[in-house]
């Protein structure tokens, strides 16, 4: 009798209730080593960007926020593979880590270029984030976005993760 060990990452994954990540990858046995990879540039890119205030992006930490927070893993999973740009992914976490979104500016044309800017602030500082983005697969991430109003002002406010039906 043999057992088949499952990839740590994968069991996340799908303990998440986001199968479709690894089920749709072909060939399926490699989806989990190209999240991985996917993790790894997104962890790089934080670290050129923030030097030592450089969120740890690894599936040991992503599996570490699972365990307290398994929302915030679930939306992150949701536009982990979807995105385009490993900066992206990195503002992503940090949203989900409580940076605020303090400005979106959007240009789209349909026969011009696409561009992105997505300013956050940190909530404890004057510090903020800028992330630009010319690749519109990066704006899948727009759907997540959470809205209040209060009044007449409106504020995007969080990333959730969507209802696909999963748990």
């Amino acid at each position: 009798m043999s057992t088949v060990a499952i990839d740590p990452f994968e069991k996340l994954i799908r303990d998440a209730g986001q199968d479709w990540l690894i089920d749709c990858y072909r060939p399926r046995e490699k989806a989990a080593p190209h999240l991985r990879e996917v993790l790894r540039r997104a962890n790089d890119a934080a670290i050129k960007r923030l030097g030592s205030n450089a969120p740890s992006l690894t599936p040991e930490t992503v599996a570490a926020t699972y365990e307290k927070n398994p929302h915030k893993v679930r939306a992150f999973l949701q536009v982990m593979d979807s995105v385009a740009s490993p900066d992206i992914l990195v503002m992503v976490w940090q949203i989900l880590q409580g940076m605020n979104i303090a400005a979106i500016r959007m240009e789209y044309n349909a026969t011009g270029p696409f561009h992105l800017r997505i300013i956050l602030s940190s909530p404890d500082s004057d510090q903020t984030e800028e992330y630009d983005s010319y690749d519109i697969d990066d704006a899948v991430i727009l759907r997540h976005l959470g809205t209040i109003k209060m009044g007449n002002q409106g504020t995007f406010d969080g990333f959730y993760a969507l209802n696909l039906g999963y748990k």
